[in-house]
């Protein structure tokens, strides 16, 4: 009696008798199902649109369009979307909050070996995030984002972020291009370390199976202040990450990311590449779990201090977890295990890292 036709009927059953939160859950029981997702995905737009939500209802509509191999679907799906008004050019916002305590075993990332300011020493936190997009015209926004980290005991490792940028959408055949600019500052301790200016694109595709494709590049220069003017320099970032959805509940997804500081000060001048791969389980409407693991090797320079050039390899273990309270608001559990093996003592170090959260979103 689990079977996706059962939670089908319930769903449609719900719908017509109005009960559209009770719909909801079924079809997102149905959508489980790889051979009915392309269904439960136009049945969640109808759902949508009984509700007023235009936006979600397009949303769902252009995925089964995309997805669906049965073209009478994949008609109803078109139809769908040309009876829906046109994409409004009226000034739009979203918003993403996070607050949060934690505790991190390793605030320094050093060796508990070596005696130096924060070695080793473990400390709790409280973080906060917010993060806000202004749509304005069909295809520009502003992006600004704030975020403050504060340690209980350990406040000379204080962290606050500051960015802001402008970014312009477009499409180009079956990719979703977004370039933008954007500024930055770091703070450490109360003062401002670095500032830096980047341009950045991001493309993203969907894929035939259910899946999707990003690409990211961005150049940054940078400007590094007070005792950390070595910093100073230039900095390239590129990442690829691709998506799908697996079998039931499962969605998978792996990455490749790479950087390459050209600092001033050989001290902090780096490059380091990086693989990863993750799932995610969703066990109900309101339960997900994601595992990840991800393996970073950096190369630094030569140094008066050491032999020569060396590399450090680190490795990532996370577990995540999800319970949705309330529509937009959800509860965020995650551990981080880390790992840096490093031929210089300093940098031989693990970390334990936990947090719980509450996250919003609109």
């Amino acid at each position: 009696m689990q079977g996706p036709a059962v939670h089908y009927n319930i769903g449609v059953a719900a719908y017509r008798s109005g009960d559209l939160a009770r719909a909801e859950i079924a079809f997102h029981e149905v959508a489980r199902t790889p051979a009915m997702a392309a269904l439960a995905h136009y049945n969640l737009a109808l759902v949508a649109l009984k509700r007023g939500d235009e936006k979600a209802a397009r949303r769902w509509l252009e995925r089964v369009a995309l997805e669906t191999s049965d073209e009478k679907l994949a008609n109803l799906a078109r139809s769908r979307l040309d009876e829906l008004p046109k994409v409004s050019t009226i000034d739009a916002w979203s918003l993403y909050a996070r607050s949060g305590l934690g505790f991190d075993g390793n605030v320094a990332l050093r060796s508990a070996s070596i005696d130096t300011t924060g070695s080793g020493q473990d400390d709790a936190f409280g973080e906060l995030m917010l993060a806000g997009s202004y749509s304005f015209r069909p295809s520009w926004r502003f992006d600004g984002a704030v975020g403050l980290l504060r340690y209980a005991d350990l406040d000379e490792f204080d962290q606050d972020a500051l960015s802001f940028g402008v970014v312009h959408g477009m499409t180009l055949d079956a990719w979703h291009l977004d370039p933008g600019v954007y500024v930055t500052q770091f703070s450490l301790g109360g003062a401002v370390y670095e500032k830096s200016a980047a341009a950045s694109v991001e493309a993203t595709r969907a894929l035939a199976g259910q899946g999707w494709l990003r690409a990211q590049l961005r150049v940054s220069a940078v400007n590094g202040e007070g005792d950390f003017s070595g910093l100073s320099g230039s900095r390239s970032e590129l990442e690829l990450r691709y998506e799908w959805e697996g079998l039931q509940s499962w969605r998978f997804g792996t990455q490749a990311r790479a950087e390459l500081n050209d600092s001033e000060d050989e001290a902090f001048a780096s490059r380091w590449i990086e693989i990863g791969a993750d799932a995610r389980w969703v066990v109900s409407p309101q339960w997900a779990f994601v595992a990840g693991a991800t393996l970073r090797q950096t190369r630094h320079p030569e140094q008066s201090t050491t032999q020569g050039a060396w590399d450090d390899d680190r490795m990532a273990f996370r577990l995540e977890a999800t319970r949705l309270l309330w529509e937009h608001v959800q509860l965020f559990v995650r551990y981080e295990h880390e790992h840096n093996q490093s031929p210089i003592a300093e940098n031989d170090y693990d970390r334990d890292w936990v947090a719980a959260s509450i996250e919003f979103w609109r």
